[in-house]
């Protein structure tokens, strides 16, 4: 008789690699809403080392790279805006019709 094999998939952390991937994604997308972007992207950096940590690098690792270039990436746009002087609700006059 054959003996039948399973294959068992390692499936610890990957409920964090998958929220933090997801996080990472979202904090990338709302970039021009600061709070929004760094609030989803300290959590995808958070969910990535907890997946990292549990056994899930695949999702956990790509996770917590989205969510560092997106801190990276708003904390540039925020300093960018901040020596300009622009606000970023206010709309320019070279902008208006």
């Amino acid at each position: 008789m054959e003996q039948e094999t399973q294959k068992t998939f390692d499936t610890k952390g990957i409920g964090f690699g998958i929220a933090s991937l997801v996080l990472g994604i979202v904090s990338i997308i709302f970039l021009y809403y600061i709070i929004i972007s760094v609030i989803s992207a300290v959590l995808a950096v958070i969910f990535g080392i907890i997946a990292l940590a549990k056994g899930d690098h695949a999702l956990g690792k790509t996770g917590l790279v989205l969510g560092v270039i997106s801190l990276i990436v708003t904390f540039l746009l925020f300093l960018f805006l901040q020596v300009l002087d622009v606000s970023i609700f206010m709309i320019p006059d070279w902008y208006k019709f």
